[in-house]
């Protein structure tokens, strides 16, 4: 009996999972196949596709994006704790300027 041939997206998925696997992926590679099968799902959701031989689309999103985590391509999550921002004080009406400025009424009201 012949072995049924996988279809675009598994065999896009299986060669990317097989390198995670293995261990012996360059960064650069995974990022390009991954970018080109998400482009891929993309285009497929877009077209209203949901399901690919019987496989839910969002399985093989939901499996791309988890293999993208692990392998380091997101950028390190900063928290709201992890921020070293000033506390941004409304200081509009304070008194510390004593400014006075005289403006001559008479050119307003002719």
């Amino acid at each position: 009996m012949a072995k049924k041939e996988k279809n675009v997206i598994e065999r896009k998925f299986m060669n990317i999972k097989t390198k995670f696997k293995a261990g012996d992926y360059d960064i650069v590679e995974m990022d390009g196949l991954t970018c080109d099968l998400i482009a891929h799902l993309a285009q497929l959701t877009q077209n209203g596709v949901t399901e690919v031989e019987g496989v839910s689309i969002d399985l093989y999103k939901d499996r791309t994006w988890w293999i993208i985590e692990n392998i380091g391509l997101l950028p390190e999550y900063r928290g709201p704790k992890d921020e070293d921002e000033e506390e941004i004080v409304d200081d509009y009406y304070s008194d510390d300027d004593d400014v006075e400025v005289e403006i001559d009424d008479s050119k307003f009201y002719q």
